[in-house]
This record gives C-alpha cells, sequence and structure tokens, in this order.
C-alpha cells in the first residue's frame, strides 16, 4: 500500500525538537499504524465466500404428489354367446342391470370374454350356455365370481358357482304331464301333441304314455268311445306345420272326446294352443300362458327358474362367497286352481318330488324299465 507522506507530514515543531533518529522512528511507527488502521478498514474477503455470493442460487421445486389412479367402478358381467335365447338373455340382463345398479355397480352385456380382459373390478360373471371356457376364466380371475347357467357338465368350484335345470329333459316333463293330465282328466281321456321324428319328440312321447299309465294303470274308460288301443292318443307334428295340420290333428283328439293335452314345447306356439282351446280342450304346456287362455290352462310343467335363483344367490356372490351347485327340478308352475285343486295337485307334487330324487323312471330312455303301477 503506497502512503504519501506528503498527505501526513509530522508537525513541524516535533521535527525539531525531536532528536532525528527518534523522528525516524516516530516516523516507522507512524507509519506502521496507518497500515493496520487501512487494512482493519477493509475487511478481506475469502475466495469461496465471494463464489458463494455470486453464485445463482439453485431454483428449488415443491415436489407434486402423484396423482392417485381412480379406480373403475366395481362391475357385473352377463356373458351370452350367439344364438342363446334371445327372451332369456333380456329377463336375465334386466334382473342383473336393477341389481347392479342398487349396489352401485355397472353392468354389462357381452357375447365373447378372454382372460385377458378380465381384471379385479369384476365381480360377478354369469355366463349361458354353449360355454364359453369358464374353467380358464375362473383361473385366470380368481377374484371373480362365476355363475353358470344350464351347463351340467361345468362343476361348482371356489368361485365357479352353477345352477341347472336338471329336470327338463323331455321324457321327465312328459311323464310329469302324463301324470298331471291323468289325475285330473275324467276316465283319462288325455292326448299329446309333440315333435315328429326326433329323438326329443320320441321321448317326450314316451315319457308322456308311462306318466299316465303310471296313475292310472290300463287307463280303462267307464263310458264310450273306446280307442283301440286305448288312451292317451298322440299325433305329431312339427315347429313348420301349417294350420290345416294342426286342425286335422286336433279334429283326430276331438273324435275319442280327448279333455285334456300336452303340448311339446318343440312344437308349441300361441296359435296352435288357442286352436285347441277353440275345440274345448284343457292345455298342459310350458313357460308362461299366452294371453286369454288362462282358464284352459292348467299348469305349466318346467325346472324352476334360474333367472330367480340368479336373485337369491346374489347377495352372496357380490360379497365373494361362491362355489355353490343349484340343481332345479321340475315343479308345477302357473297353476289353475279351478282345474288342479289343491289336493290333486299335492299328489302331483308328492309325485314330482320322487321324480326328481330318481325313484322314479320315466322309462323313456335306452336304459330305463316300463314303470310299474
Amino acid at each position: 500500500m503506497n502512503i504519501d507522506m506528503h498527505r501526513f507530514p509530522l508537525h513541524p515543531h516535533l521535527t525539531h525538537l525531536l532528536p532525528s533518529r527518534l523522528v525516524h522512528f516516530c516516523t516507522i511507527l507512524w507509519l506502521m499504524l496507518l497500515l493496520v488502521a487501512c487494512n482493519a478498514a477493509v475487511p478481506s474477503v475469502p475466495p469461496t465466500a465471494m463464489l458463494a455470493e455470486i453464485t445463482p442460487a439453485t431454483p428449488t421445486h415443491t415436489a407434486m404428489p402423484s396423482p392417485t389412479a381412480t379406480q373403475a367402478t366395481p362391475q357385473v358381467i352377463l356373458l351370452a354367446p350367439p344364438g342363446h335365447n334371445e327372451a332369456m338373455v333380456e329377463h336375465l340382463g334386466d334382473l342383473l342391470a336393477g341389481l347392479a345398479e342398487s349396489e352401485g355397480l355397472r353392468f354389462q352385456t357381452v357375447s365373447s370374454l378372454n382372460p385377458a380382459e378380465l381384471h379385479e373390478g369384476i365381480k360377478l360373471v354369469v355366463a349361458l350356455p354353449p360355454d364359453p371356457g369358464i374353467s380358464e376364466l375362473a383361473v385366470a380371475s380368481p377374484e371373480t365370481q362365476f355363475l353358470v347357467i344350464n351347463n351340467p357338465d361345468l362343476k361348482a368350484g371356489v368361485n365357479i358357482s352353477t345352477v341347472n335345470a336338471t329336470g327338463n329333459n323331455p321324457d321327465q316333463i312328459g311323464f310329469a304331464a302324463g301324470y298331471l293330465a291323468a289325475v285330473i282328466t275324467t276316465d283319462w281321456r288325455v292326448g299329446l301333441l309333440s315333435e315328429q321324428d326326433t329323438p326329443e319328440g320320441n321321448e317326450a312321447q314316451q315319457g308322456y304314455t308311462n306318466g299316465v299309465i303310471f296313475f292310472c294303470g290300463l287307463c280303462r274308460p267307464v263310458y264310450p268311445p273306446f280307442p283301440i288301443p286305448g288312451y292317451p292318443l298322440s299325433a305329431q307334428l312339427t315347429d313348420t306345420s301349417s294350420e290345416t295340420e294342426w286342425q286335422t290333428a286336433i279334429g283326430n283328439l276331438q273324435i275319442w272326446n280327448v279333455g285334456t293335452v300336452f303340448v311339446d314345447p318343440e312344437i308349441a306356439n300361441d296359435d296352435l294352443y288357442q286352436a285347441l282351446a277353440d275345440a274345448g280342450m284343457n292345455i298342459i304346456g310350458t313357460g308362461e300362458p299366452p294371453p286369454g287362455l288362462k282358464d284352459r290352462w292348467v299348469a305349466s310343467i318346467g325346472a324352476g327358474d334360474p333367472i330367480e335363483t340368479v336373485g337369491s344367490l346374489w347377495s352372496d356372490l357380490i360379497q365373494g362367497e361362491g362355489g355353490v351347485q343349484v340343481d332345479l327340478p321340475i315343479t308345477l308352475q302357473n297353476v289353475n286352481p279351478d282345474l288342479l285343486s289343491s289336493g290333486r295337485e299335492a299328489l302331483v307334487e308328492e309325485m314330482l318330488g320322487e321324480l326328481s330324487q330318481g325313484y322314479i323312471d320315466t322309462g323313456a330312455g335306452s336304459n330305463s324299465e316300463e314303470p310299474e303301477n
């Protein structure tokens, strides 16, 4: 540091009063004091501190929380492969849609489903035949419950439940119809319209005949006419038979005063039912009676309604509790109490219970024996 001595002179009187050496000593001491004062006035700044001052601060960003994935609403699926009964699909779909809505679940009807399309949000799959590969789907999605309708080859498992109409075999339906017809008809004057030239039609006809015989034995009427070989009488039609063919078959039954007729479901239609009612005959059928024919409708015969069963199983299935097997036997439905009294209805119900438990053989299968009275 350069110090201008002319700016800091010693007082003139001091230079004359002090010896020269002392003057020089004082001058040096004075300079040293000035240097210390200068150093104190200008503090030194470490290089690192200066760098810290001029280094721009790194901007900081507050981490935003990751958005939480919104889980899809749990779902119920009706799996209805192509070609299935449209009415069944519609009625079952309506039931499931209503139940799903009550639980806050989504509902969808699909025609196919593969394992890759399954996810944890699918709580229940209700499947109609033919089998769309339920076993593979159940393994691929163990958290999903599967309810299979009318697929007797598939067994219930941990997450598979089954509902089968075991009593929908043509021979059993025919047997039950024949027994019922004989129970309510005077002189056992009963008849059958079955499908022509099909195994199912033949089984229905044989089952019906054996059902009549099971109740009335020889079934010999007290009053004429006396057909040969006797009652029950039968006629065969196809699902494409004309009205003329219907009327011919119905006329042959009228000749022998047939009072009650069972119509094979394979050929049944509302117009044929109406023609029988117009001929004064009472009718045993399957399903719902056509409008306006309830007075002539004795009862419907068939297995229990799987749609109702789905409703009864709903709560357990939606809670993840499955593995149930339900077999629906033949029952009487749409009973007309004016044509079937409570006592006779109880008699028929007793027979149906024995039939469903295998105590009665319809006699219509290859390994069957003709039932004994």
